[in-house]
């Protein structure tokens, strides 16, 4: 009798877990919203990073504006770097960790040898 009791649990949470949906249209606002926020903040950095370049590293108006403008392009083409790697060598959770060490070391770097 326990068997046939845990057997219909056992079906009982499969059919539950195969209800479930993850990912799809569920996450779609959580991801157009962060992406959102994301281009906002890009946006809004921009004219405080020109001044910074302007005073203090005394560069024209369109030198620091190109400066930006492949900052710009870098940051937007690494995540597409970022997937490929991904998805064909090292896996999700590798990326991540390597990325997470090399976001972290970045700035030790160049506050070590640029100040």
């Amino acid at each position: 009798m326990e068997g046939h009791l845990t057997e219909e649990e056992g079906e009982m949470q499969q059919e539950e877990s195969s209800r479930r949906q993850k990912g799809g249209i569920i996450t779609m606002p959580f991801i157009l919203a962060n992406e959102s926020f994301e281009k906002v903040a890009s946006y809004g950095i921009h004219p405080n990073m020109i001044r910074y370049l302007m005073g203090d590293y005394h560069m024209g108006f369109v030198e620091g504006t190109n400066v930006l403008l492949q900052w710009s392009a870098v940051t937007n083409f690494l995540p597409v770097f970022g997937a490929f790697l991904s998805d064909s060598l090292f896996g999700r959770f590798l990326t991540i960790f390597i990325g997470s060490i090399f976001s972290l070391m970045v700035p030790f770097f160049f506050s070590f040898f640029f100040y």
